[in-house]
């Protein structure tokens, strides 16, 4: 079937399936999920695994995008407000994951090694799902500030993790000597340096363009340009291109914190097809079909309820240790549920790895894929619900307020001038120069005896005239207006008067009684507009801050 029709089918449907399930206040990605899992082949196989794959650098920009989106969150003030909670509650719940996951197993399978391996797949969190979740609810707070950079730095200890489990795995399977201590977890520390080798390379020469590049749509190319060279630089060298494109995020935002402000909205507004898109293409790749196998099924249910049991406790104990706030310890083990990219990752590794050690390394590696896919579907689906469900509790949803927030909810009416002063159509120059000096404005509008809008003064219209002489008295307002082109009317959502700016590129408009009329009872100045709409930004977060800080207290 032709490549980018299906691209239209998921896309298409996937964004249905979102808005269906948002009815019933489910997460968006739920919908998005269980549209690709319709779609693949557990149901109508439109998706099949094969034509999945040509989907795949898709996939990598979706992830990219999504890994440079919580970078560009982890600015230094994070880490100097909550630096020891992050640190203490991603070792804590990471290593007692691991720790549960593997004593469990290795007590229902009586296989140490087969517990290490699942064990230190089950200390990775999916940060795609989460952060989505947070995305769509606009969150804001002490839990998510935490949980992004949990979800962030969780991989990366994964990698640590599985680079100790692994020798010991290996060593109980194998007697040769060549699977040393030093070696594997060599490997995975190489690896990582390698990786956010790559993500600072490319920040740091991103953040130099910056000062040559003041355009912001210049500024967008380059940033789309340096996540997609960074994760194309990653896949070149074998390195994990999501940690890459999560330290270029890093790196932006603390070189250029004003320039990563501009460019972040842009990224919000052009990401999310491609977003729905890789959870469709996520849904399609499940097999809920493993859990009909009895051994798989069993073993998938003690690796979930270790895992969800281990990253809950984990991080329970991390923030009651590190003695972050309430919210902290009572909601972020909810949240830390969902698990795909470097837990199915790291399973084709042990599985391309052990079935080098005989039969039975190969076993492994097939019942390890088994049930990482099998329990992936579970935690995909149950995931983002319990991530809704943690920062609704915690009271952070739509607390992060942005400018487009703001927009949207005035009307020009409410933002518009009222202090302006009108001149008559008949008005003289002298009449003219004496109100412009009375008035702080460049603007003005000129009305007929009816008050009904004829034109627009302004300083630079009048350049011209000021060089006639002896025309005081002869040339009035009516003369030197310009004809409006362009009006706004009270009731008209302020959303509209922006794009009006934005398209004909003016920074003044007149505001007239309502649509169609042509009494004028107010105007908007670009500059005015905009030192508005940041003042009542400020407002609205300080006071969203402080019910916050009540609440808790």
């Amino acid at each position: 079937m032709n490549i980018l029709f299906l691209v239209g089918i998921a896309i298409f449907l996937g964004a249905f399936g979102g808005k269906i399930f948002q009815r019933f206040k489910i997460p968006q990605v739920v919908g998005y999920i269980i549209i690709g899992v319709l779609l693949g082949e557990s149901a109508l196989g439109i998706l099949k695994q094969s034509t999945i794959e040509a989907f795949t650098p898709i996939i990598n920009v979706a992830l990219g995008l999504i890994g440079f989106r919580i970078g560009v969150e982890l600015n230094r003030e994070v880490f100097r407000k909550y630096g020891r909670s992050i640190y203490t509650i991603l070792f804590s719940e990471g290593l007692f994951t691991f720790f549960v996951v593997t004593l469990l197993v290795t007590l229902i399978t009586k296989k140490f090694y087969l517990g290490l391996l699942l064990g230190a797949l089950a200390s990775a969190t999916a940060p795609a799902a989460t952060t989505d979740v947070l995305w769509e609810y606009k969150t804001r707070g002490p839990l998510t500030t935490i949980l992004q950079a949990i979800v962030a730095l969780d991989d990366g200890l994964s990698l640590i993790i599985y680079g100790f489990a692994s020798v010991f795995a290996k060593s109980l399977l194998s007697s040769e000597a060549s699977f040393t201590l030093l070696h594997s977890v060599g490997v995975p520390l190489f690896e990582l340096g390698k990786s956010c080798s790559i993500g600072v390379g490319m920040g740091y020469i991103l953040c130099k363009l910056f000062r040559y590049i003041k355009d912001k749509e210049y500024s967008f190319s380059f940033v789309i340009a340096a996540i997609i060279l960074t994760i194309g630089a990653s896949i070149l060298l074998e390195a994990d291109f999501l940690l890459s494109v999560l330290v270029l995020g890093i790196v932006v935002t603390n070189l250029s914190p004003q320039e990563c402000r501009k460019i972040t909205g842009g990224i919000e507004r052009f990401s999310p097809p491609i977003y729905i898109l890789f959870f469709v293409l996520v849904g399609a790749r499940l097999q809920p079909r493993l859990f009909l196998n009895t051994s798989i099924a069993l073993l998938a249910v003690a690796y979930l309820i270790g895992r969800s049991f281990g990253k809950m406790m984990g991080a329970w104990g991390g923030a009651f240790f590190s003695k972050a706030r309430k919210t902290v310890r009572k909601y972020l083990g909810l949240c830390l549920f969902s698990q795909a990219g470097v837990a199915i990752g790291l399973a084709m590794v042990i599985y391309h790895n052990f079935s080098l050690l005989g039969p039975e390394g190969k076993e492994v590696g097939i019942l390890i894929i088994n049930v990482i896919t099998a329990t992936t579907f579970v935690v995909q689906l149950i995931g983002p619900p319990c991530v809704k469900f943690a920062v609704t509790k915690a009271d952070e949803v739509w607390r992060n307020i942005t400018e487009e927030d703001i927009v949207e909810s005035y009307r020009v009416g409410e933002l518009m001038r009222r202090d302006f002063s009108l001149i008559r159509e008949d008005a003289t120059l002298d009449k003219i120069i004496k109100t412009i000096k009375e008035r702080e404005s460049y603007h003005f509008p000129v009305v007929n005896n009816q008050n009904e809008l004829v034109g627009l003064i302004s300083l630079g219209s009048l350049r011209s005239t000021f060089l006639e002489e002896q025309l005081n008295q002869i040339i009035l307002a009516k003369d030197v207006a310009i004809p409006v082109g362009r009006v706004l009317y009270q009731e008209q959502p302020l959303k509209e008067a922006f794009e009006i700016f934005d398209r004909r590129q003016i920074d003044y408009l007149p505001v007239v009684q309502t649509k169609g009329s042509k009494k004028v009872v107010g105007i908007v100045e670009y500059h005015s507009l905009i030192e508005s709409i940041n003042r009542k930004l400020f407002e609205r977060q300080q006071g969203l801050d402080e019910e916050l800080k009540k609440a808790e207290g």
